[in-house]
């Protein structure tokens, strides 16, 4: 390239568990080897009226939640959308990263691309959008786009000066938790194969749930991880259910199958890289094909004659008027020939809730004893259903507590659906076909960017994970024991009830005898006359919840998404306007602003 020309391209990952940083980078090899000179920037605190000094532009993202950004982009978005800086002259590409199974598939990618071409950005290539094996299409993307930005010819832009000649050097403070380490060669790609040392039921005897505490053993492998991180568990399939479905079909385990994964039995793969334990609504679509034209043929009594055997006369002689409701007298026209199995799939296609209600609790089993008279060769199966994906665990222990391990706290879903006992894919797994002994389980290590320890071990700590969302915070009880901080520590814990569901009782009753532990709240939803659950028991204290996080306390949340950490939420924004002096828009702004993504002491794990 000209000297005088900019050959400077920026690559902005949004991620939340680590790909869309992995796939920056690599797509930053790329375009060094093309010529370009590229930077890779975390969106996390960029100022969104500097997007336009980048002339080039690639945006690499996941999609996290119902549609949402990954929590590192979400802070740009919101700025980006609320300013709407111009971004005539800069030219870019998006990469999204999403799962087909959601209904939101690759939003935040498609967000980014609509929006950026709002602003007067210019796009050089469509958005690819990626599913799950995300690299063959993150490849094609990559190879495509990056000739095109080496091939513009962008014009340096002169300097501004002020008439001196010098330049001033900022130096930036990287948190301990975000320096870049070096990778380690096991991956979702590449897992390691781990034993499982301990696996246990942590429910006390009665209880209608199964909460298991399950160790893995690292061996030799040089995985790392630390308190927070999380862990990613690739499954096998139930032998039963693969040949349940193979039988479902009709088909011969034996059949050799193309695969992302390459040419395999059938059997192997449904047991180790496809989803069958849910069907999904690509396949349900598709069986449409399967049915006749529509084009129909009409069948209709035209003429009937009656004659009389031993005379020959004849006692009935009518013809077809041509009038669709002439008939013969005493004649019953026969009912509709249309199959059962088209008119449910016609119905399902036709309206998303009834075919979302369909899906509910449907593996492929139950979608076949509807519709697997239509024929379905392996190869037919396999290319509707979902890749297998692996599931993520939030760490329950500490590195430095549990040398050489790492332990997961795992809540077993087993539940009825259409007659038939079912299980999670990988909480079964865990629960049924990986005893303590087993091993061969594949596990990697995803780490996590935001929800970490105060760097400063003398901070407060607010943590609210009833249920299984205990795990990260066992983690953190060991980690600040063994770095002895001399922050304190408060832990709000619930569940159904203390006799069944109070998970690791005896260690975190230790915790308060020996000062670990400096407040426990302990709420049971189902004993007493009313619920009691954690956000009732934060709005009881909420006067000392505020002078914690008023004196730059750490508020945490894990667990459910859906209904606990929106209640504790609201019941944080209560506390904060009650105790604050704030007006209730002054206190939401407080905390979904300055506490979260500005000081980012506030910080969740919600699932």
């Amino acid at each position: 390239m000209s000297d005088n020309l900019d050959n400077s391209i920026a690559i902005f990952f949004g991620s939340q568990t680590g790909n869309a940083e992995d796939l920056a980078m690599s797509t930053k090899k790329i375009a060094d080897q093309s010529g370009l000179n590229a930077e890779v920037i975390d969106m996390d605190g960029f100022d969104a009226q500097n997007l336009a000094n980048h002339k080039r532009i690639l945006i690499i993202t996941s999609t996290w939640g119902e549609g949402e950004m990954p929590d590192n982009a979400i802070d740009l978005w919101e700025k980006v959308c609320a300013e709407n800086p111009p971004m005539t002259g800069v030219h870019y590409s998006v990469c999204a990263i999403g799962d087909t199974s959601y209904d939101e598939f690759c939003q935040a990618g498609i967000d980014w691309d609509n929006k950026l071409s709002e602003l007067g950005a210019e796009r050089t290539n469509q958005i690819q959008l990626c599913d799950v094996e995300f690299e063959p299409e993150w490849k094609q993307w990559a190879d495509s786009v990056i000739p095109v930005m080496a091939a513009l010819e962008i014009q340096q832009e002169a300097p501004v000066s002020d008439g001196e000649d010098t330049e001033e050097v900022v130096e930036i403070a990287v948190p301990e938790a975000s320096k870049t380490t070096e990778k380690s060669e096991w991956s979702a790609k590449n897992p390691y194969d781990s034993t499982v040392t301990v696996n246990y039921v942590l429910n006390g005897e009665g209880s209608r749930k199964e909460t298991r505490h399950i160790v893995f053993d690292l061996g030799d492998s040089g995985l790392e991880y630390k308190a927070g991180d999380a862990l990613g568990v690739i499954p096998v399939t139930s032998t039963d259910l693969v040949d349940d479905v193979i039988v479902a079909l009709g088909a011969n385990p034996d059949e050799i199958v193309d695969t992302h994964a390459g040419q395999m039995t059938l059997h192997e793969a449904l047991c180790n890289h496809y989803e069958i334990h849910q069907a999904n609504r690509k396949f349900v679509a598709s069986i449409g094909a399967k049915f006749a034209s529509t084009d129909s043929t009409a069948i209709r009594i035209v003429k009937r004659e009656r004659v009389l055997v031993d005379t020959g006369d004849q006692t009935v002689n009518w013809a077809w008027s041509g009038q669709d409701d002439d008939y013969p007298g005493g004649f019953m026209p026969p009912m509709s020939n249309v199959d059962p199995a088209e008119e449910l799939w016609e119905s399902l296609n036709a309206d998303g809730k009834e075919m979302e209600n369909y899906l509910w609790g449907r593996d492929y089993i139950d979608v076949l004893n509807d519709f697997g008279h239509l024929g379905f060769s392996g190869q037919d199966f396999v290319d509707q259903i979902d890749r297998l994906k692996p599931r993520l665990y939030s760490i329950a222990s500490s590195p430095d507590f549990e040398p050489g391990t790492v332990h997961l706290t795992v809540g077993i879903v087993r539940y009825e659906g259409q007659g038939r006992s079912k299980t999670g894919l990988t909480t079964g797994y865990l629960a049924d076909r990986v005893p303590e002994g087993t091993s061969g389980v594949r596990v990697f290590m995803s780490p996590t960017r935001s929800f970490i320890l105060p760097e400063d071990g003398k901070k407060d700590m607010i943590m609210v994970g009833p249920g299984t969302g205990i795990a990260p915070f066992r983690a953190f009880l060991q980690q600040r024991k063994a770095d002895e901080a001399e922050g304190r520590n408060w832990l709000f814990f619930g569940d159904w009830t203390e006799a069944g569901e109070y998970l690791y009782r005896d260690e975190i009753s230790a915790y308060v005898e020996d000062g670990t532990i400096d407040k426990l709240d302990l709420a049971w939803s189902r004993e007493g006359p009313e619920k009691v659950y954690v956000q009732h028991l934060m709005a009881k204290h909420a006067a000392e919840i505020w002078d914690w996080i008023n004196n730059g306390g750490y508020f945490y949340v894990c667990g459910d998404k859906n209904y606990m950490a929106k209640d504790v939420h609201t019941t944080l924004i209560n506390i904060c306007a009650e105790h604050g002096g704030m007006s209730d828009d002054e206190a939401k702004e407080f905390v979904e602003q300055t506490l979260m993504r500005e000081e980012k002491r506030y910080l969740r794990d919600v699932y």
